[in-house]
């Protein structure tokens, strides 16, 4: 059990930066109790790079939601990932404790093989297939190696962000869909100063290449290609979509209403003048992508910090299918 000194530690604000000097002396005083303490934080942590990704996997916000509400909502998930560490967690920080008690004393392998695996909690891994501490994780049989190969591909850290991914399925699924939008992204490419195929690149990333288009509920294409919200102030078309948000740790499923257009060309008209409004930062980046997506970024449109490197691998892959990337700025 962890100490009052370590439970006070552990009760503070995520964004005490005291509480950083706190764990220093706890491990110098208790080593064991530091030891746990530091190995919730890494949990914290880790819980919530997840919930930020949760939230980047997410169709962009509404236009009415502000920096300062990401701000504050992401001060939010740090208390929360701190929170849900200290109340159990996802069994990460006792599985990293137990590793560094058999690192200092290898004899506790054997009591650890019999009573609880080092694996992740909830993995149906026999005890008796556990191996010794090497630092880096080696399946002891098919069956683990099927389990490890789930959780990488269900690893929320590795695919944060991907919204749709930087490759097509193949030319002919998304070469339809491209052409369709590079027409629509030639009409705004001049207004923003932006290249169609920058544009078009953005609409790729977000739709998987047009593979997750927004849907009514007869299938018809909404033409959303951005994931826009209908806001109190949207007196267009709207589809109704079910999304999961995650509240405190939890999913929870919800219905949200996401505009929708006629064509293509209609949602490049309103994506431009959200560009124009909420992120002006963007406009005037020719062919840079990578500027484009970082000034995105930097104004709250991804959470993701790998957002805009991704839209520049999309970018670069739509300009040697489509040609140079800068033929359509005016």
């Amino acid at each position: 059990m962890i100490t009052q000194t370590a439970n006070r530690f552990n009760n503070s604000l995520a964004i005490d930066v005291q509480a950083v000097d706190g764990l220093r002396q706890l491990a110098k005083t208790s080593p064991e109790q530091g030891t746990k303490a530091a190995a919730q934080q890494f949990e914290s942590l880790l819980i919530q790079q997840m919930l930020s990704s949760m939230r980047a996997a997410s169709p962009v916000e509404d236009e009415l939601d502000s920096s300062s509400t990401k701000m504050f909502r992401g001060m939010q998930d740090q208390q929360t990932a701190q929170i849900w560490s200290q109340n159990g967690g996802v069994g990460l920080a006792d599985s990293i404790v137990r590793q560094i008690q058999i690192q200092r004393d290898p004899s506790l392998l054997k009591q650890a093989q019999r009573s609880v695996p080092l694996g992740v909690p909830g993995l149906d891994v026999a005890s008796d297939k556990i191996t010794a501490y090497t630092g880096k994780f080696k399946p002891a049989t098919a069956k683990d190696a099927a389990a490890a190969s789930a959780l990488r591909n269900a690893n929320p850290l590795g695919n944060a962000g991907k919204t749709g991914g930087n490759t097509p399925a193949s030319a002919a699924d998304s070469g339809s869909f491209m052409g369709n939008v590079l027409d629509a992204a030639s009409t705004v490419a001049d207004a923003l100063g932006v290249s169609s195929q920058v544009l078009a690149a953005h609409a790729a990333l977000e739709t998987g290449w047009g593979k997750k288009p927004i849907k009514d509920a007869s299938g018809a294409d909404s033409h959303n290609l951005f994931g826009i919200k209908a806001g109190s102030n949207w007196a267009g078309k709207t589809v109704d979509v079910t999304t999961t948000e995650y509240v405190n740790g939890a999913p929870q499923k919800r219905v949200e209403k996401f505009r929708a257009y006629d064509s293509y060309k209609d949602a490049f008209a309103d994506y431009a003048q959200l560009i124009k409004r909420r992120f002006s930062d963007a406009m005037g980046q020719g062919s840079n992508a990578a500027g484009f997506g970082q000034a995105l970024q930097q104004d709250g449109y991804a959470t993701d910090p790998a957002y805009a490197s991704k839209l520049a691998r999309v970018a670069d892959r739509v300009s040697r299918m489509y040609g140079d990337a800068t033929s359509n700025i005016g």
